[in-house]
């Protein structure tokens, strides 16, 4: 069979990023349903040049048995650091709702893959949280394309490991017009993607974290600390924590997060 092919959605503003130099390491593909995404590694790396105009690239599928014709729930899977939509899709194929899944491709290549925005050592550092906020940006945009151009039910639904957890974070912070769901896993919060001055803007949808306790990439702390600001300023936010689960998506985790986005599929009104 064919590999899915990649559509193109073009962004709305100049958000592209360029490619990061030098990381050590990268995240690993998402295994088939069933399985667990292995563990990834996020070290350091400079801060990119000036972005350029960005086309967010996607695989689509229909899950659950649904026509394609009819109007569908937006899920979208964003894949983390180093990994390709072709085999993040994994993550979901296959599931029992009905829903159209995106799954996007990073904005710059990194090492056979793909990834959303540069990396500096620090993970709350201003560099990084800003180049969240910019590929958050131009992901919001193409899902807005897409639900135009698509017979859609609802906000989309998203959901994403590591870079994609952090993105997953700062698109239903920032952009609620798009997002009625988000399930961050392995994700993180810098300063700069909390709301400025604590304003909330009160369509912020609900929000639960999945994380791994033992995970030293991207550590447990600074999420949990980041989730129980966000609740004190009135977001419903709550964390699912997995004892012994480094950085990675198990077999429980897959398991809940399936499960939660079903919900979230069948609440739509």
């Amino acid at each position: 069979m064919r590999p899915p092919r990649l559509r193109r959605c073009s962004a709305l503003s100049a958000l592209a990023l360029a490619s990061l130099v030098s990381l050590a390491a990268c995240e690993r593909r998402a295994a088939p349903p069933g399985g667990g995404v292995a563990a990834s590694a996020e070290p350091g790396a400079p801060r990119a040049a000036a972005p350029a105009p960005a086309a967010v690239e996607y695989i689509e599928e229909i899950t659950g048995g649904a026509d394609r014709g009819e109007a569908l729930p937006l899920v979208v899977a964003i894949h983390g650091l180093g990994d390709r939509p072709e085999s993040f899709a994994g993550l979901l194929s296959g599931a029992d709702f009905k829903a159209r899944l995106i799954v996007p491709r990073g904005l710059a290549p990194h090492h056979g893959g793909y990834s959303w925005f540069p990396l500096q050592q620090a993970l709350g550092s201003d560099g990084v949280g800003q180049g969240i906020l910019r590929a958050a940006g131009a992901l919001a945009a193409a899902l807005e394309r897409i639900a135009a151009e698509r017979p859609t039910r609802g906000k989309a639904v998203v959901t994403g490991f590591s870079q994609g957890g952090a993105l997953s974070f700062a698109l239903a912070l920032h952009h609620p017009r798009v997002v009625g769901a988000a399930f961050p896993v392995g994700g993180w919060v810098p300063p700069a993607v909390l709301p400025a001055g604590g304003a909330v803007d009160p369509a912020t949808p609900a929000l639960v974290a999945l994380h791994g306790e033992a995970d030293r990439r991207v550590p447990l702390g600074p999420t949990r600390d980041a989730i129980a600001a966000l609740s004190a300023l009135g977001v419903k936010a709550s964390l699912q924590s997995y004892p012994d689960v480094g950085h990675t998506v198990s077999a429980e985790m897959r398991r809940d997060l399936v499960r939660l986005i079903r919900r979230a599929v069948d609440e739509m009104p």
